[in-house]
C-alpha cells in the first residue's frame, strides 16, 4: 500500500538517504517507460505512489524543466534531463557499469556470470567463474557461437548477414557443409526460442554438464551491446521463466539496458 507521506522527505532504511529523491527518481523512470507521453494515473501506478503525490512531484519537475506536459495531463521527460543525460553519456564508464552489474548478479545468484560482446563472433569480456565457491574453467576471449547462450542471443537479434558466416564457419569446423537453406533453417531454430522467451538456454560444449542462460543488453541505438550470461552445473540452475535465477538475470539485463539508454520497449515490463 502506498504511504500517504510518499511526497514528504524522509530517511530511508539502511544507509542514510532522502526517500523523496528516490520516489522522484521512480516517477521519472515511470515517464521514461513511455510509450510517448504518459498519463498521471499511469505515472503514479508505475512509481507506486498516489496520484496526488505524483502530481506534487511533477509540479516541481515541470518548474525545473525536468518534465514537460502537453496540458492534457500527459507528461514527457524534459530538456533539463536531456542536458543532464548528454553529460552523463559522455562521463559514464559503461564498461565499469556492466562489470559492477556482473559482480552483483553473481553475488545475488551464487552462479557464474559472463558479459559477452560481438566481434565477428561472441567474445567474453568479463567473467565471474565461480558457482557456490567452486571455480570452473571460463576465460575471457572468443567462444563458440553455436554452443553458448550469448551466441544464441546474438544469433537472435543481429542481422542475418552478420551471423550466417559465423554459423557456417562453425558448422564446417564440425564437418557439416550446409546449403543456404539449411544454414537459414539452423539459424531460425536458434532464434525462435530466444524471441519467444526473451532469453536463451544452452548446454555448454566447452564445459560438459554445465548450462548457461543469457539475455540481451540493449543500447541507445536499439542494438544488442552485450549478452549477459549466468552459468552453473545443470543441477544448480532452474531455467524456467519464473525461476529466481532467470528472473534475476532478466531484471539485471533490463536495468543495464535502461541505463545504456535503450528504448523502454526493450526493457520495460
Amino acid at each position: 500500500m502506498t504511504s500517504r507521506n510518499a511526497d514528504k522527505p524522509a530517511i530511508s532504511s539502511g544507509p542514510r538517504g532522502i526517500q523523496s529523491i528516490e520516489v522522484g527518481y521512480r516517477i521519472l523512470v515511470a515517464i521514461q517507460m513511455g510509450p510517448g507521453a504518459v498519463a498521471l494515473k499511469n505515472v503514479a501506478a508505475r512509481a507506486g505512489v498516489t496520484p496526488s503525490a505524483a502530481h506534487n512531484y511533477l509540479t516541481s519537475f515541470l518548474r525545473t524543466g525536468m518534465v514537460i506536459s502537453d496540458g492534457r495531463g500527459l507528461y514527457r521527460l524534459g530538456p533539463s534531463l536531456a542536458a543532464l543525460g548528454m553529460t552523463a553519456a559522455r562521463d559514464v564508464d559503461h564498461f565499469e557499469l556492466v562489470r559492477v552489474a556482473a559482480i552483483e548478479l553473481s553475488e545475488e545468484t551464487a552462479l557464474g556470470v559472463a558479459v559477452v560482446i560481438w566481434s565477428n563472433g561472441p567474445v567474453i569480456l568479463i567473467n565471474q567463474s565461480m558457482v557456490r565457491g567452486r571455480v570452473f574453467e571460463l576465460r575471457n576471449g572468443p567462444v563458440s557461437f553455436l554452443h553458448t547462450a550469448a551466441g544464441h542471443v546474438f544469433a537472435a537479434y543481429l542481422p542475418e548477414a552478420a551471423v550466417l558466416p559465423v554459423l557456417r564457419q562453425e558448422l564446417e569446423a564440425d564437418g557439416i557443409a550446409p546449403t543456404d537453406d539449411e544454414a537459414r533453417a539452423r539459424l531460425e531454430a536458434i532464434r525462435e526460442p530466444v524471441h519467444r522467451l526473451g532469453y536463451s538456454v544452452v548446454e555448454l560444449r566447452a564445459i560438459p554438464g554445465y548450462l548457461a542462460a543469457s539475455v540481451p543488453i540493449w543500447n541507445v541505438n536499439s542494438d544488442v551491446a552485450y549478452g549477459l550470461t549466468i552459468t552453473s552445473p545443470m543441477a544448480l540452475m532452474d531455467t524456467s521463466a519464473k525461476s529466481p535465477q532467470i528472473q534475476a538475470l532478466r531484471k539485471k539485463g533490463a536495468e543495464l539496458s535502461r541505463l545504456l539508454g535503450a528504448p523502454a520497449r526493450l526493457w520495460g515490463a
